[in-house]
């Protein structure tokens, strides 16, 4: 499905859409203008500013590092009246740290498999801030909401997974819309990137699933979840504490 008009038109963050519009196995949709993704905040102009403003957008979820956070700024804008930090670490997931320790050719590769086994990892490591985020993206009081990590992938990947796993959406469509970072973002932030690491004697196709968003990873990450804990809801409720609750009001506010 065609996804263009779902992408907000902002100079200063390149993944940052709607996470509405796809429908479910049931035949409904989820809600638009409700729950957007995004990449980091602190590059936004006045007019990205203006722009969001213009949605309305009233809560921010950041689930970069206190480190991450202090570095880079975000650059909110007049309708936000609540920005949550809900720090989740992974050395995969903080770009810049990530990138500083492949120019010094400590790390020269990293599988897809790996990337999948950080989403894990994160899954068990920080489910508590997962449950949290999606306490918050059930409450309609907190819409519209958005939520970032740094290049909105891995965390904020992690996070629409989830929501849309939870709402009926088609696999297919779920890692549809992971994927959709590399033609938004991954494929340009490799390019910047290319002549430092190069220099540096970087093979980028070895660490390419690390800089992207690889389908199979995620792909990978929901297998699992599959096949060990019977799904999403069932990890959230059985292994991570969520209340059946939370589900069923992201489903009823969310779906139309």
């Amino acid at each position: 499905m065609n996804r263009d008009d779902a992408v907000l038109p902002l100079t200063g963050a390149m993944n940052c859409r709607d996470l509405g519009g796809y429908p479910t196995r049931e035949g409904r949709r989820i809600r638009t203008n409700a729950i957007f993704r995004s990449d980091r905040l602190s590059d936004l102009t006045e007019d990205d500013q203006e722009e969001l403003t213009s949605y309305g957008i009233r809560t921010v979820v950041d689930f970069r590092t206190s480190a991450e956070a202090q570095r880079d700024v975000s650059r909110l804008w007049a309708t936000v009246t609540t920005h949550a930090p809900l720090p989740i670490g992974d050395e995969i997931a903080q770009q810049t740290e990530f990138v500083d320790r492949i120019r010094s050719g400590e790390i020269t590769s990293v599988t897809v498999a790996e990337v999948a086994d950080s989403y894990i990892e994160m899954l068990s490591d920080a489910g508590h801030q997962f449950v949290s985020f999606l306490e918050i993206a059930a409450d309609v009081d907190c819409w519209p909401l958005l939520f970032h990590c740094t290049a909105g992938k891995d965390r904020t990947g992690i996070a629409a997974a989830l929501i849309l796993e939870l709402c009926g959406v088609e696999r297919d469509l779920v890692l549809d819309d992971y994927e959709l970072t590399n033609a938004l973002r991954s494929e340009r932030r490799i390019e910047y990137l290319r002549p430092s690491l190069e220099e540096a004697g970087a093979d980028i196709d070895a660490i390419r699933p690390a800089l992207s968003a690889p389908r199979p990873a995620m792909e990978r990450t929901l297998a699992y979840l599959d096949s060990t804990h019977g799904g999403v809801e069932r990890l959230l409720i059985e292994q991570l504490g969520m209340h059946s609750d939370t589900i069923a009001a992201l489903r009823l506010n969310l779906l139309v």
